[in-house]
């Protein structure tokens, strides 16, 4: 029973959603895509802040809770552009935290620019099992604390946008860091001896996505976009179809459907040039989606516009 129980704390680590994601989920990815690629730094041609709160499957005991802020932006010869990102992240016994730093190279391409990016950094997984219920009153794991562990992780991508169109791909963890390898031996409640092994590392995550803004009219703009994901060549992954609608060049309105998982609803309000605030609500119709409710998601953005350079287009994103 024991390894069970073992085996059931570390899926949790790579339960993300119904395919077997280890990488934290983010529905607005799209307004600020540091989070999943590194070439997206200084795009904006501006100092970008970004603070990402997220709960998912609020009805669910253990779910995960994650809160991401990222910090990027040109050098004044704009071609190098730096910055860094954090993330933190609890999940049932879990708790686990990242700090990277990121460095992208932007070139002119055609009608537009493309960047290539690396990111580079530590994480830090701390997995205790006192946090754990067993379903064997009695039953006693004497390694319950196996943390915390620290691993370097590296992922890189490319980038390339202009005004109205972009379109990425990134792979994180490229070194796949081996975060746990271990074996425990222990006496059972029925008093014979048995072992637990501990095997878990961050499999590389493939992301390509694409968007395209439509300008209908000066109050209206169409930005149709999707994003697939993949953490292990051997399964199908998944793809987020969106599509957000801008009014006035103030709100934004989207939705998207997640495919193996639910349905999207966003919006993102520019309370001025500088300042965005968005929220995004998921809806699961699958199993775990179903038993564990909505999801929630709170961003807050600011752009500081350190070199007075004329901000791109607001149907790009």
């Amino acid at each position: 029973m024991m390894k069970k129980i073992v085996y059931i704390t570390v899926m949790i680590l790579s339960m993300q959603f119904g395919l077997a994601q280890q990488d934290p989920q983010y529905s607005q990815y799209m307004f600020n895509q540091v989070v999943i690629n590194p070439a997206y730094i200084g795009s904006k041609e501006a100092l970008c802040a970004t603070m990402d709160l997220r709960k998912q499957w609020v009805a669910m005991e253990g779910s995960p809770r994650t809160g991401t802020i990222s910090l990027h932006g040109p050098l004044p010869m704009k071609s190098i552009n730096i910055g860094g990102h954090m993330i933190n992240e609890a999940i049932g016994p879990v708790k686990w935290t990242a700090a990277y730093f990121d460095f992208a190279y932007r070139f002119k391409l055609g009608k537009g620019k493309l960047s290539l990016g690396l990111s580079g950094g530590m994480v830090n997984y701390n997995m205790s099992l006192t946090q754990s219920d067993y379903k064997d009153p009695g039953e006693i794991f004497p390694a319950q604390n196996m943390g915390p562990k620290t691993k370097p992780d590296l992922s890189t991508g490319f980038y390339f946008f202009n005004n109205s169109f972009y379109m990425g791909g990134s792979i994180t963890h490229l070194n796949r860091p081996q975060l746990y390898k271990d074996s425990y031996t222990f006496t059972n409640i029925n008093s014979l001896k048995d072992t637990a092994f501990i095997n878990f590392s961050l499999n590389p995550h493939y992301f390509i996505y694409m968007g395209k803004g439509f300008l209908i009219n000066e109050n209206f703009v169409i930005n149709p976009s999707f994003l697939f994901k993949n953490d292990n060549p051997g399964r199908g992954g998944s793809i987020d179809f969106n599509c957000n609608f801008l009014l006035k060049k103030k709100l934004w309105l989207g939705l998207s459907y997640r495919s193996g998982y639910g349905v999207v609803g966003l919006f993102q309000y520019m309370v001025t040039e500088q300042l965005k605030i968005g929220y995004s609500y998921d809806h699961g119709t699958n199993r775990i989606g179903a038993a564990g409710g909505g999801s929630h998601e709170l961003m807050i953005g600011y752009n500081f516009n350190i070199f007075k350079s004329k901000m791109l287009s607001p149907r790009y994103l």
